[in-house]
């Protein structure tokens, strides 16, 4: 029954557009105030897609985030289910009373410019050239990649295997055990999809050299995740969009 009841949980997620066929009556639950923040991310997101495809801007930053409309539209579908199931998992509430403003704006903030300061000094150690999308596509692109990149490296993943490994397979037993290794397992996706990259195009200078990169992609993964476990998932947001401001958008217009 347990379970039972889990699985009706993630059906509840569909429940604003079920339609009663019984009394032909359109059934909308009210949109909490943290489903309107996740659909106000989600116009966002839209928004800098279509900004990049009606200026055709053709960069491989942009290329490998989205590919397509679809990739944006399933990150929000899904999202918004993670959203809805977010709390059964032990996830606070985005906008949770018990978390304090500063918990949920001023220390991501703090923590997103001093991962971008590592960021700057590791492309200056290794005399990257100019990477980032040129301004002022800069901004449209970077906030919405880093939304689309929030959403489906740690919130989708995240909820997702928690959910279904604790509160389904294991009747709501172990959560805080499942979590660790979910954010573990979520936390390596981009290292490795990036440190292979980088072996591919040869840009890993040393075994060692490539080994701190990666302990560092990783950790600009499990910072987010902790945040988003700890004061809600507008906290992680704010982390790389912080990040991306300082090392994808301001710095290239000093340097290069």
């Amino acid at each position: 029954m347990k379970k039972k009841g889990e699985v009706d949980a993630f059906r509840s997620a569909f429940r604003y557009l079920y339609v009663k066929v019984s009394n032909k009556n359109l059934i909308v639950d009210k949109l909490t105030n943290s489903d309107k923040t996740f659909l106000v991310l989600v116009l966002f997101m839209l928004f800098g897609k279509a900004v990049w495809t009606y200026f055709g801007i053709d960069h491989p930053i942009v290329q490998n985030w989205t590919g397509a409309w679809s990739a944006i539209i399933l990150a929000a579908f899904f999202g918004f289910i993670a959203i809805k199931l977010a709390e059964r998992t032990g996830f606070p509430d985005i906008w949770d009373e018990k978390i304090s403003n500063k918990q949920r704006f001023l220390y991501p903030v703090l923590l997103g410019f001093g991962f971008a300061i590592i960021e700057i000094l590791v492309g200056l150690a290794m005399d990257l050239p100019n990477i980032h999308v040129p301004f002022p596509f800069s901004i449209p692109v970077y906030l919405s990649g880093g939304i689309f990149l929030e959403i489906i490296y740690h919130l989708i993943p995240t909820v997702f295997l928690v959910w279904f490994i604790s509160n389904v397979l294991l009747k709501g037993k172990r959560q805080k055990e499942v979590f660790v290794i979910a954010a573990l397992l979520a936390s390596l996706w981009e290292p490795v999809m990036q440190i292979t990259g980088m072996y591919r195009m040869g840009m890993l200078t040393g075994m060692v050299f490539g080994a701190g990169l990666f302990i560092f992609i990783f950790a600009g993964n499990l910072i987010p995740i902790t945040l988003f476990r700890k004061y809600g998932f507008l906290a992680p947001v704010v982390w790389r969009l912080t990040d991306y401001s300082l090392w994808h958008v301001i710095w290239p217009m000093i340097h290069y």
